[in-house]
């Protein structure tokens, strides 16, 4: 929806602050809920007791939340771009059907998506936990360093036995 407003899809209106100073923020935050998400409830999900059966049944409240964050991140991006809010609906990015419909669309593909994958997330995300615990415990124990020898120990004078015969005859010692 940002690049297409800045792109001027939406006709002549004023519909862009010309900024994408939110999205990565957003996505990061995003990526972040759901991580913490994934960590506090991946026993539930893979019981199948963490989400209803019925999916569909949260997507309103999705929807709300979404344009809730929206409106915060928007608006926030035009006081930090421009100082002030730059108009009642920039934030939308899009006339304001065009906008519900297409952030809409988002919202069911991305809710359906993560319901589908969440079992998939959530083996990852335990499978994650279990590696970091294993590194920090596998890091906690104190291992013995083993010093080199020193040189003077070692006798290259001396031969070793040899329990069987390769080939003829080894190249001969260099003098010392």
């Amino acid at each position: 929806m940002e690049f297409a407003s800045n792109a001027g899809w939406f006709g002549p209106g004023n519909f862009t602050d010309r900024s994408n100073l939110d999205v990565f923020p957003a996505l990061v935050v995003g990526v972040g809920v759901l991580a913490l998400y994934l960590i506090g409830r991946a026993g539930a999900i893979l019981a199948g007791t963490a989400l209803p059966r019925r999916i569909g049944s949260l997507v309103p409240a999705i929807f709300v939340l979404q344009i809730a964050a929206l409106y915060v991140m928007e608006t926030a991006e035009q006081f930090v771009v421009g100082g002030h809010v730059l108009g009642p609906a920039v934030w939308l990015g899009a006339p304001i059907f065009a906008s519900l419909a297409i952030h809409a669309a988002f919202c069911l593909a991305v809710t359906f998506w993560i319901a589908r994958s969440a079992r998939g997330l959530a083996v990852t995300t335990l499978r994650v936990i279990a590696l970091i615990k294993t590194t920090a415990s596998f890091a906690a124990h104190a291992f013995e360093i083993l010093l080199p020898r020193r040189c003077d120990e070692c006798s290259f004078r001396r031969l070793v036995p040899v329990l069987c015969r390769i080939g003829e005859r080894a190249p001969p010692l260099l003098p010392t």
